[in-house]
């Protein structure tokens, strides 16, 4: 992923975009997830732990003393392990082959830049 951090601190201007991906956990499909896992150079017995953690999870809500049905989950990542974001950014990781400028992924941010060159661009 490029990274032009020396951009920063020498007198160029700087367009920046920064999107938060709302939810983005929530909304990681667990077979595409897979896939790019299983693409890329890691063994496939992490692939087949990795399965294992994610797929066949279930959720349900509770308020007060109501409780909803349980319910199969097919795309989040989970939350609060160290896995999700290591996850998260394996499935965003490129991303930046889809745009132009530089762009810096953390968990589920991104930040979109380029140096101005001119008062025109």
């Amino acid at each position: 992923m490029p990274v032009h951090s020396g951009l920063f601190g020498r007198g160029f201007g700087i367009d920046a975009i920064i999107i938060d991906f709302s939810k983005s956990f929530d909304l990681v499909p667990h077979d595409r997830l897979l896939t790019k896992l299983a693409d890329s150079d890691v063994d496939l017995m992490v692939v087949v732990w990795e399965r294992k953690f994610i797929v066949g999870r279930t959720r349900r809500v509770r308020v007060g003393r109501q409780q909803s049905d349980e319910v199969k989950l097919t795309s989040v990542v989970p939350q609060g392990s160290v896995l999700g974001p290591v996850l998260f950014l394996l499935y965003v990781n490129d991303i930046w082959r889809n745009v132009d400028p530089s762009v810096t992924l953390f968990a589920n941010d991104c930040i979109i830049y380029r140096k101005i060159t001119n008062e025109k661009t």
